[in-house]
Formats: C-alpha cells, structure tokens, sequence
C-alpha cells in the first residue's frame, strides 16, 4: 500500500481492532496520517505508543506475529516521525532515547542528530552522531550487517548535515549522496518496512538548501520511484520547480500535495503555501 496512505489507514485499523497494542500497524497508521498532515491524528497514535510502553506490558503482547524488533523499531519510529514529518526540528532534537535494541536505539539517535543539525546545533549534533557511531560498530561486532548499514548510512546523512551547517557544502553533498546510494541498494526489512526518511528525498532537501534546484528537483523525482506520494516530497518539487521558474510543474507538484492533503486536520504553513500559489493566475 506504498502511497496509498488513506488505505493504509483502514487496514491498519482494521489490524489494531483485533490487536489493540500492535505497535507495527500503529508505526504504519502514523506514517500515514503524516502524509495527508493529519497531524492531530498522528498525535492520537504517538500518545498511545507511549501508554503501551510501560514495564508491565510485556513486548510479547504488542505484535501479533512474535517479531519483537518490529516492536522496538516502531516504538522508536513513531515519535521520531511525527516530529520529522512536520519539520519539527527542536521536538526531533529532544526525542527521549529508551534503551532497546541497537537498530532501534539508532533511529531515535538519528532523529535527535538532524533535529539539532536543522537547528544549527552542530555539537549536539556531533554528539549524537557519536552514538550513531558506537551503535554502528556494536551491530558489526555481533554480525548484524544488515542494520549495521542502515546506522552508517543514517550516519552518513547526519553528518552530511552537519558539513552543510559547517558551510562544508562538497563535504555535505558527497556523504548525503552515498547515503542515498546506499539505502537505494538495501532491500527494506519486515521491522521496518516504512524507512524513517527516505534518503534520496533527504539529498533533494540538502541541495534545495544548497540553492541548487535543478539538481534537487531530480532528486526529488527519483525518490518518488522508491518512496511515493510523500508530503516532503511534493513539497520539495515543488519548491524546487519554482525557483527554477518552472511554474507549471510547480503548479503540477503543489496541486499533487494540494489532493494528498484532502482530509488533513491541520494547517502547516506548507500547506497554505501551496494554496497561496495555486491561487495566483497562471500565466
């Protein structure tokens, strides 16, 4: 159901009324609802992912299929989402770190790297790309390749971002690259089927803040194949497109974010935006 979020919504749902602490269909459901900035209902989710974390709730009760990774990756997903999707970069950085697994512990890590990176705290950023790095090098040492790749490449980009706040932009755009590269190269795993954020969106990010919209218009069209209908995404191209004067595809990107949106419960100033735009006549 990639892109298909109000589907998604139904069937998870539908998961969750049978299994009212499924963690994994909660992670989906909050995925989803960001997407169409249904921000409110994605606060529901994050609010009850954080009842369900409590010592008395054994893991085993919170997935129906027995796959407890799926568990501590969604417990870390879902309010790193919420926080990364609204572009909430000082609630990412304050992301509380609950101790689990290691490729777990990695998204909360990486999560709290960009939120202060996107906020111009370069060491606290470092710090936590410090973590990063210590949970890289204990998934090698145990033999988990598979999720020692995916803390390099989220360390690859926290870093990138931190060489772009540093005013290091070959720096900043060489390690966003191989980190879009290498996750285009990974298979998606079960315990976390919907990545964080997508990497070759995050590239067209970088260099939309680089001032280079040909390039990040690209970008962001290539992560469309992996990752699409994605409200960064749209946002993204779009922005991308009318910088270079592109006004129809600009037209054509916030029109896409515009329907995305159709039963969002909240304003974002992207949203209005958008609208600001499609209200001025083309010419």
């Amino acid at each position: 159901m990639l892109g298909m979020w109000q589907n998604s919504i139904r069937s998870n749902q539908a998961a969750l009324s049978v299994a009212k602490g499924y963690v994994h269909a909660m992670d989906f459901m909050v995925y989803a609802y960001l997407q169409g900035a249904q921000d409110r209902e994605a606060k529901h989710i994050v609010e009850e992912s954080n009842a369900l974390q409590k010592p008395e709730i054994p893991s085993t009760e919170q997935t129906p299929t027995g796959g407890i990774l799926a568990v501590y990756t969604a417990f870390a997903a879902i309010p790193a989402r919420y926080a990364i999707e609204r572009g909430a970069w000082a609630e990412a950085q304050a992301l509380q770190v609950r101790p689990t697994y290691p490729a777990a512990d990695a998204i909360t890590y990486f999560a709290r790297a960009m939120g202060a990176a996107r906020n111009g705290d370069v060491a606290s950023a470092r710090t936590n790309i410090e973590q990063l790095r210590a949970l890289e090098e204990a998934l090698a040492k145990s033999k988990d390749d598979y999720w020692a790749e995916q803390a390099r490449i989220q360390r690859l980009a926290a870093e990138a971002w931190v060489a772009s706040a540093e005013g290091k932009k070959d720096d900043a755009l060489k390690e966003m690259r191989a980190a879009a590269d290498s996750e285009d190269a990974c298979e998606k795993h079960v315990a976390m089927e919907n990545r964080l954020w997508p990497m070759r969106e995050l590239l067209g990010e970088l260099f939309l803040g680089l001032n280079d919209p040909a390039q990040a218009l690209k970008e962001f069209e290539a992560s469309f194949q992996a990752a699409p209908n994605r409200f960064r995404g749209f946002y993204g191209a779009a922005k991308a497109a009318e910088r270079l004067g592109d006004q129809e595809r600009a037209r054509a990107y916030y029109e896409k974010l515009i329907t995305l949106c159709s039963e969002a419960d909240t304003e974002r100033p992207e949203l209005t935006e958008a609208k600001a735009f499609l209200a001025k006549p083309s010419i």
